[in-house]
Order: C-alpha cells, then sequence, then structure tokens
C-alpha cells in the first residue's frame, strides 16, 4: 500500500492542503498479471510460420491474400514438413530443423546469467549468439512486454516529472552555494584529504580550496578570504546543512 501511494503522489500532483480520496479495490491476482493478459489477449500470438503450418495441415491460404502471395506461399512450404503437429524445415542437406524461437529468447532473457534486457538489445544479443529469424525484433518486444518481472521491477520513465524550483539570483556574487567534496583517498602530498567548493549563482564562477580537515573555522574563514574581499559582502549561501557548514559562526 505504501509503495501505491508513493507511485500515485508522484504522478499526480497534489497542492497542500488538498484532500483526495482513493478507492481501494481488492482482486484475486496482481493487478499488472491481469493487464497482462488483456495485452495477450490483444495482440496475435501467433508464431511466423502460422500460414506455412496452416497451410500444410489443411490446404488454408491467409484471408485476403493475393495471388502473388499465394503463389509465395506454395514455394515456401515446399521447403518444410509437418509431422503430426511440429513443422519442421528441410535443410540443403536434407536436415529437419526446428524452429525454438521461443525458447531462445527465455533462455537468453531470463536464463543463467541473463539480464532482463529491453527488447532491442534482447534481439542484438540473440543475433550475436548466432540465431536469426523474420520476426525476431517483434517477438523479443513482445515477450517483454510480457515479462512479469520487467513490468513490475522497471524504471518508471513514463511517469510526470515533479516541479522545478528555480534559485534566482539579483545581481553576480549575491548567492553562493558551497559544499565540501572528501575525504579524498590517497591524501595530497601536503597532507590534505578535503576540497572546499564555492559557486556563484549568478556567473557560475567557482572557488575552490584544499584542507586536510573542514571545521567551523576553516569555513568561515574560507568565506571571509575568498569570497567576501574578493567579490564583496553576500546575500545568501546555500549549503547542504552539514555540521560545519551550518552553525552560528555562519549566521
Amino acid at each position: 500500500m505504501a509503495n501505491t501511494l508513493a507511485m500515485l503522489l508522484a504522478m499526480v500532483q497534489v497542492n497542500e492542503g488538498q484532500e483526495l480520496t482513493i478507492h481501494v479495490r481488492q482482486q484475486p491476482h496482481l493487478a499488472y498479471c491481469h493487464q497482462l493478459g488483456r495485452e495477450t489477449n490483444k495482440e496475435s500470438a501467433e508464431p511466423w510460420y502460422s500460414d506455412i503450418k496452416r497451410y500444410l495441415e489443411k490446404g488454408e491460404y491467409p484471408e485476403e491474400a493475393s495471388e502473388n502471395s499465394i503463389r509465395t506461399l506454395r514455394r515456401l512450404t515446399s521447403g518444410f514438413l509437418l509431422s503430426g503437429t511440429m513443422l519442421y524445415k528441410r535443410n540443403a542437406d536434407m536436415t529437419l530443423l526446428r524452429c525454438e524461437a521461443e525458447q531462445i529468447i527465455e533462455e537468453v532473457h531470463e536464463g543463467t546469467f541473463s539480464t532482463h534486457v529491453n527488447g532491442h538489445t534482447l534481439a542484438r544479443k540473440i543475433l550475436r549468439a548466432g540465431y536469426y529469424w523474420t520476426k525476431m525484433e517483434s517477438d523479443c518486444y513482445q515477450h517483454v512486454k510480457k515479462c512479469i518481472k520487467c513490468q513490475t521491477y522497471v524504471d518508471h520513465i513514463h511517469v510526470a516529472p515533479s516541479a522545478l524550483h528555480n534559485l534566482t539570483a539579483p545581481w553576480p556574487f549575491s548567492v553562493w552555494g558551497i559544499d565540501m567534496i572528501g575525504p579524498i583517498e590517497p591524501k595530497a602530498s601536503n597532507g590534505h584529504r578535503f576540497i572546499l567548493v564555492a559557486i556563484d549563482y549568478f556567473t557560475k564562477w567557482i572557488e575552490a580550496a584544499s584542507y586536510s580537515t573542514v571545521t567551523h573555522s576553516i569555513v568561515v574563514r574560507f568565506i571571509k578570504k575568498d569570497i567576501i574581499c574578493r567579490y564583496g559582502l553576500l546575500a545568501h549561501i546555500i549549503t547542504d546543512n552539514r555540521t560545519n557548514l551550518n552553525n552560528k559562526m555562519m549566521t
């Protein structure tokens, strides 16, 4: 429930103090399972060789097939053999080949040492492994769409972004942002392990200095020597509220 509310907050803009009514409905299965089932029913689940198998099994042509398509289908079926319900392709040396596209996709996408990549990357990995069929890329895309783990843990790239709050500086060197980098290993030859950085929000000018330790007095001395004495008195200082950057000496 907490994850659902957090996701809802990221997708819907809510003003402070605004009340929202949330309707909760219990289902016997997870919601994404129902969604995956509906998507499967909408899209055709027939493999690429369905027309060839149907012609060898029943002698039927695809609906609305042109004369050219019928001749092409007859020519293609001469290189296939139907044994029961299993379709084989005759190789040049009369070896019978069987289509294992679904098993290859599952092994590359979900098998050992697999990383659940997207459809385009999955098709390229299968191609580098030495496999190819005519609908390989579209089959990979459809398989990724039906993968429950991919749909559950994928990054929500289509979630509406949160509102940005611009920080404006009225004149140069009036608003500075200060932060500390470190500790840095290995330390410098003079023993310094920290870098104190200040950036002006108007001009993006940077002032930096290295220290062995960063205490309250060092921060105050840096602001006085490297900022105030060079660019004048500043109006605001923005920090991340660390103890050495937010103290009585700073105020």
